[in-house]
């Protein structure tokens, strides 16, 4: 042990000392003592430190050479030197990747390959958490200064008394990469555009229409996913297997937390906090179409509204989506949205009425009547997981290629399982809701939005509108000047970071003999006496809602 323990001491030096030179940070004394203990007893890959016995604590492996000594020692010092306040997964994966980025590159790939084998814990059906797959995301977005900005403001919440436990550390980092921004050129700009175009095109396709070389292309489309810019992603289309989406905005006392009213409710997806005007939460629900499912939004929207609390359900009819890049200047690599341009248009479109002329870009989905199994529900719900590859998919349902193949082809042609490309973080930093509860001025916002960066359509039966626009830092404030200056009659709402709700895939509910979906009534009637409880306990005068109607089962 002598001898390791002559290794260790000038590592753990020169550790202290990068620490304490790049992060400011006090690193624990060079250990006493080396043990070799079993693998059950460790902590983390390799070994760990103990600050009671002042004790470096390896595996054998480690003294084998297949984990890096090195790679063990500067993980150590770095994790204790972390404040203890900071939750244990943050202070390991901050530390496994100072690691990474001090080792040598022989060494730093037998690091990363133990670091890869940390398990992965799902926080939420459509988030799964994995310690190097998120940092490695962070740094390929923001490279390698990230880790110090990451180290700050960690050490800073620390220092405030700010703890995060471990699920709020996960939902942190995945809203902390949004705020990272990756520089666009021309060629990015002309691939990405014509990919959300049509997210069918092959790069022949999108090489023939952007002017590029096809591998060019290919290049380009390589770097931008492994930079995490471009993400091709897998979905099943709610509307196609029946489940229904709705919207539901409230409103309490300002001093109340009207998201509360939500909390058990088996069908919300996502949730935002209003940061200004009448209502205080925006939430997105995921409803499974069965009439006591649905009925139970009209009972929560009873007892909200004879409490005194303000809501508005309504149900999405058709989405659509649009993106332009006309405003993003590749030169200084910044978005420049010509605000006193933009009003002059919006006055154009309504002069000249060219809201109708513009060609729809929404389309609704009707709900699929091919016969669906528990082994075709089983795989919409495992690519609802964001699981595609044959091979998982083979592992995890225990069925051959040639019965997974054929599955697959089948709902892939009845669209039920469908290919989008999604672009983040391109400096889009702040989202906007804008409500339009008639049809002139919902077709008129659409024309206009069409110029706008990013927006998401949701159309309810009658044509009204709640539009999502995502816009680069400060673009909220303009794009709320604007409308007022416009005076369309809108209701405009900056929006907060979301918060994912726990939604699940139904699988469950799913009635294979009747081919139909069936309610949660236990968690249904547990939620529904929440809500009683919680807007009982609420009283202010609401304003009235728009949307005070009977959510009836579409045929």
């Amino acid at each position: 042990m002598t001898d390791i323990r002559s290794q260790i001491t000038p590592l753990w030096l020169d550790c202290s000392r990068a620490v304490a030179q790049r992060f400011g940070l006090q690193a624990p004394p060079v250990p006493k003592s080396v043990q070799v203990i079993d693998a059950h007893e460790i902590s983390r890959t390799g070994g760990h430190y103990s600050s009671a016995k002042n004790e470096l604590q390896v595996h054998s492996e480690t003294l084998q050479g297949t984990i890096p000594l090195a790679g063990i020692v500067y993980r150590e010092c770095f994790f204790h030197s972390l404040p203890p306040e900071i939750c244990f997964e943050a202070r390991r994966d901050l530390s496994s990747e100072f690691a990474r980025q001090t080792l040598k590159r022989p060494e730093r790939v037998k690091w990363t390959r133990e670091w890869q084998n940390v398990p992965a814990v799902r926080v939420r059906a459509n988030l799964l958490y994995t310690s190097y797959a998120l940092m490695e995301w962070i740094i390929a977005l923001g490279g390698q200064g990230e880790l110090d900005s990451l180290v700050h403001e960690f050490v800073t919440m620390a220092r405030y008394g700010v703890s995060l436990d471990f699920n709020q550390y996960v939902e942190y980092m995945v809203h902390r990469t949004q705020n990272i921004v990756v520089e666009l050129d021309d060629a990015d700009l002309k691939i990405v555009d014509v990919l959300l175009k049509d997210e069918t095109a092959s790069y022949h396709q999108v090489a023939k229409i952007a002017g590029l070389s096809e591998s060019w292309v290919c290049t380009r489309v390589n770097r931008l996913k492994r930079k995490y810019v471009l993400m091709d992603l897998t979905t099943t289309p709610f509307s196609r297997i029946g489940i229904r989406t709705f919207h539901i905005l409230l409103a309490g006392p300002s001093w109340s937390e009207p998201s509360k009213i939500l909390d058990g409710c088996p069908f919300v997806y996502d949730m935002r906090s209003i940061l200004n005007g009448p209502w205080q939460i925006i939430a997105r629900l995921a409803v499974p179409d069965n009439t006591e499912s649905t009925r139970s939004l009209d009972l929560m929207s009873s007892t909200l509204s004879n409490n005194g609390i303000a809501v508005d359900v309504a149900e999405t009819y058709s989405v659509g989506i649009s993106n332009s890049f006309y405003h993003y200047n590749a030169k200084n690599h910044r978005w420049e949205i010509p605000w006193v341009a933009m009003r002059g248009w919006g006055h154009r479109i309504t002069e000249d009425s060219l809201h109708h002329l513009v060609e729809r870009i929404d389309l609704p989905a009707k709900t699929t009547d091919v016969y669906l199994d528990s082994l075709d529900m089983e795989i919409l719900a495992l690519v609802q997981e964001g699981i595609t590859s044959s091979r998982t998919l083979r592992k995890r349902l225990s069925v051959g290629q040639t019965k997974l193949s054929t599955r697959i082809k089948r709902l892939r042609s009845e669209g039920l399982i469908h290919h989008i490309w999604s672009v983040q973080n391109i400096g889009l930093v702040e989202r906007v809701a804008i409500r339009a509860n008639d049809r002139n001025t919902a077709d008129i916002l659409d024309t206009w939005a069409r110029e706008l960066p990013r927006a998401f359509l949701r159309y309810e039966e009658n044509r009204n509108l709640l539009m999502m626009t995502d816009l680069p830092a400060g673009g909220s404030t303009q794009l709320m000047d604007t409308l007022r200056s416009l005076g369309w009659p809108v209701t405009v709402s900056p929006l907060s970071s979301g918060i994912w709700g726990h939604w699940q895939f139904p699988i469950s509910l799913w009635d294979v003999e009747n081919q139909s979906w069936q309610a949660p009534r236990d968690e249904i009637a547990a939620w529904l006496e929440r809500v009683a409880e919680q807007s009982e306990s609420l009283t202010v005068e609401a304003p009235s809602s728009p949307h005070k109607r009977e959510i009836s089962r579409r045929h």
